[in-house]
């Protein structure tokens, strides 16, 4: 690479340090919001709640917090009085107003089954707007919040901000809304060929239902309620994840390699369902990521009326796939490793795995990156975009991606990858830049069909998905050129 190249990376990863984290709001259980002109200037929301998941063993603190900061510099924007209102399932749970000197606001929540009104505000009441206030800006609230997993609304109002005297006219104040997840774990003891295995769903978005087994198909299904109305979901953040944890001893599962999943009998594949046999021992996890736009994509497709997501998941025990593997490695001693199919040659689209570890080889999950792929003759062929336009590279939650790539003619070819961060905190700890060069080998594509034409056809013929999400699958396939229509 040559001392341009390095610069440009070398700047951007010194820059990342001063961008604020950004995650999605509807599936996970923190947000900076977009800006919103507050006086004189533009500002963002940071909202946070905890803990991100609840089962009926839960134990420990819940909290809500808030801070409002200038979305320009960062910097935390003092004296300001939120008015915050929450609501779930269309019922307010509480509204309330609240002032903090320092920025910062931490809510502890005493989850309690009460009506609206008889909630309890331990604190102080700030002179001027009679806020709720404290000496450290942490106020308790007794109230029916965080009772129960689902998605909760929370709509903030700014009446106040930079002195206590300052307060906005009501119908002017700066206004937020945020809907954040709290998820549900589920367990259940299933029997097949004679022996029983604890199964679990981790569910970071809402409460899972009607889950079942069926042997006979070796098919694990499951739902949870969800709201799919487009015009929502095109002006919200949305990102839903679902986790199957499988013991290894369930080799139908755990040594199956590929794997047939749909949700409301849209098939998941690429990036949409990740593998994971590194993060627990004697333990595979299967991840359902499902971002907006796979979740607008599968909207398009359903009946009005719908109220829920549907998951269901198999092995494609029809399937063995053999796989080339190279590492590349970072000088701090993090190491990603990348594999792909060793049957798929040029011409064809490729997935790439590509996973992240630390310098002990333990899953270096919340990364961002990015990737160059070059020719023999140094000409990038593949440059990674950013998905969030306030932060460079692609975060992936789980420190495993699935790219693909289409090589047009055989030979070598450079990988480049770079990590900007990782963990929620935004960590530098493992930041840098590594290359390795790896052979793309020839064949024929003319009478080859790619994999997955192969898996969708082979879904429908055995009835996994009806004919809709068929060809709503080959639409897929065709929009993004792994299949090609002759004109």
């Amino acid at each position: 690479m040559n001392n341009s190249k390095i610069l440009i990376f070398s700047i951007v990863l010194l820059m990342i340090s001063q961008i604020p984290l950004y995650v999605y709001g509807d599936g996970l259980t923190q947000e900076n919001l977009p800006p919103a002109s507050v006086g004189d200037r533009d500002a963002s929301l940071f909202i946070k709640i905890s803990p991100p998941i609840l089962t009926k063993d839960t134990a420990g603190d819940k909290f809500l917090e808030l801070r409002l900061f200038d979305a320009k510099t960062g910097q935390t924007i003092q004296h300001t009085s939120f008015l915050v209102s929450v609501d779930k399932e269309g019922k307010l749970l509480m509204r309330d107003l609240f002032h903090t000197h320092s920025g910062n606001l931490i809510i502890k929540i005493q989850s309690e089954d009460l009506d609206v009104n008889d909630v309890v505000v331990y604190g102080d009441e700030e002179p001027f707007q009679g806020g709720w206030t404290s000496v450290n800006d942490k106020i308790t609230v007794r109230a029916p919040i965080l009772l129960d997993a689902g998605l909760y609304h929370f709509e903030i109002e700014i009446f106040g901000i930079d002195n206590d005297r300052i307060i906005f006219v009501p119908s002017e104040a700066p206004r937020f809304d945020s809907w954040l997840s709290v998820g549900d774990i589920f367990n259940q003891m299933i029997s097949t060929g004679g022996k029983s295995y604890d199964l679990s769903v981790t569910s970071y978005y809402d409460k899972i239902n009607n889950f079942n087994y069926d042997e006979t198909k070796k098919t694990v299904s499951f739902s949870m309620p969800f709201n799919w109305d487009t015009s929502r979901l095109e002006t919200q953040n949305v990102f839903v994840h679902q986790e199957i944890h499988f013991p290894t001893l369930f080799k139908e599962f755990s040594q199956a390699g590929t794997y047939k999943a749909t949700v409301n009998g849209f098939p998941i594949t690429g990036r949409m369902l990740i593998a994971d046999p590194y993060s627990m021992d004697d333990t595979l996890i299967l991840h359902f990521l499902l971002s907006k736009e796979n979740i607008l994509d599968i909207a398009k497709t359903l009946k009005p009326a719908t109220e829920t997501m549907e998951f269901s998941l198999s092995p494609d025990s029809g399937l063995t796939t053999e796989k080339n593997s190279f590492d590349i490695k970072f000088d701090s001693g993090a190491f990603a490793r990348v594999q792909y199919d060793s049957k798929l040659v040029s011409g064809e689209k490729i997935p790439f795995e590509i996973t992240f570890f630390d310098k002990d080889s333990k899953l270096l999950k919340w990364t961002t990156y990015g990737y160059r792929i070059e020719d023999s003759s140094g000409t990038i062929i593949y440059e990674s975009k950013n998905t969030d336009p306030n932060s460079p590279g692609i975060l992936v939650t789980e420190g495993i991606d699935k790219p693909e790539f289409n090589f047009k003619s055989t030979g070598k070819y450079k990988m480049t990858l770079a990590i900007f961060s990782h963990g929620l905190d935004n960590l530098q700890t493992f930041s840098g830049i590594s290359s390795t060069s790896f052979d793309i080998g020839s064949g024929s594509v003319t009478n080859q069909i790619p994999s997955w034409i192969k898996n969708n056809a082979g879904w429908w013929a055995d009835g996994s998905i009806d004919d809709n999400s068929f060809v709503q699958g080959i639409q897929y396939l065709i929009k993004e050129g792994i299949m090609k229509i002759e004109k």
